[in-house]
């Protein structure tokens, strides 16, 4: 994440929505990738959803005839606010979802308008566990045809640490929900561009994908110990090894954005990828420390195996593929 500031000076957050130094309301922009002013004679325009329930603090584009900024228009389906504690739980998942879409943009990666792919659409559901009023008994968080479901319990972080604790994972975030179900939406974009070396780094997708979870799940998961994995999910099923890698790529690029922007990783923005990726390395083996240190969880529990690392590469120039032929088609 890139490290922000007002006009008057004083450092901003990805997520304010004021600054503490002038007091001028502000807002980020997609289009800038910065802040701006939505005060006085600025013309930038505050988000619906900033109005009506402070949940977001993007802005609209001037002249855009939309009330919804760019993140919340990509929404199908929103929580009933007039539940509970809903409005918190959706305020969360509208946090994470800026941050994932964030790097999206930072990455040049389109969420609209792809020839012959679905627009990009999330829900955040309920089910009966939490609400007996509504139909679904069990909603699973997933991805199909372009629409990305997460539960909404997710963002309730008694529950989610819960599920983490049954379910004997390391790591279980709503932004590591959000960036893992992205790269699904973004498999045939990058990876099914280059089948054959999608298949001998992660295997076979036309496997039974629905067998496969049936046997993850009742083989009631344990501390994942195999190094061809970031992750035990990861050896589910080719596409979830895809999906979990994506959203370590996406982790990796924040987190070495955020260390540079900050002051404690100055290797430059695009540098080759394994540079990158021995910064990242470093860092996360001090942020462990330093939160061992504090007596909190390591934040980024993993160990990149050379083969995880070889998928992290390959995702890479996949995007960097891509990147290329869509500048090479608009200067066309």
């Amino acid at each position: 994440m890139r490290r922000f500031s007002c006009g008057c000076g004083r450092r901003l957050f990805f997520e304010d929505s004021v600054c503490l130094g002038c007091g001028r309301s502000v807002g980020f922009s997609p289009a800038l990738l910065d802040f701006m002013f939505v005060d006085g004679d600025i013309p930038g325009r505050v988000c619906r959803n900033r109005t009506d329930y402070s949940v977001c603090n993007w802005v609209v584009p001037p002249g855009d005839p939309e009330e919804l900024c760019l993140a919340c228009r990509l929404n199908r389906v929103i929580p009933n606010l007039s539940i509970g504690n809903n409005l918190v739980l959706w305020g969360r998942m509208e946090q994470a979802k800026r941050r994932m879409l964030y790097g999206i943009l930072r990455l040049k990666l389109p969420v609209a308008g792809i020839v012959n792919r679905p627009d990009l659409g999330f829900a955040f559901l309920e089910d009966q566990r939490d609400n007996p009023l509504v139909e679904e008994e069990f909603v699973m968080i997933g991805h199909r045809a372009g629409l990305i479901t997460i539960n909404l319990h997710e963002a309730d972080d008694s529950r989610r640490h819960a599920v983490r604790e049954s379910m004997k994972e390391r790591y279980r975030t709503l932004l590591g929900h959000f960036r893992h179900e992205i790269g699904h939406y973004f498999w045939d974009l990058c990876a099914g561009r280059a089948i054959d070396e999608f298949r001998a780094l992660f295997g076979d997708e036309r496997s039974d994908y629905s067998a496969a979870l049936q046997r993850y799940y009742e083989q009631m998961p344990q501390d994942h110990r195999d190094n061809r994995y970031i992750s035990g999910y990861a050896a589910a099923h080719p596409m979830e090894d895809w999906a979990e890698t994506w959203a370590h790529y996406m982790h990796i690029l924040d987190g070495l954005e955020t260390a540079r922007e900050n002051a404690i990783e100055p290797a430059p923005l695009g540098q080759a990828w394994d540079r990158q990726l021995a910064a990242w390395m470093e860092i996360a083996l001090k942020i462990n420390e330093l939160n061992r240190s504090l007596g909190t969880p390591d934040p980024y529990p993993f160990v990149l195996s050379s083969t995880v690392q070889e998928k992290l590469a390959f995702i890479h120039r996949r995007v960097e593929a891509w990147r290329r032929a869509s500048a090479a088609q608009a200067g066309a």
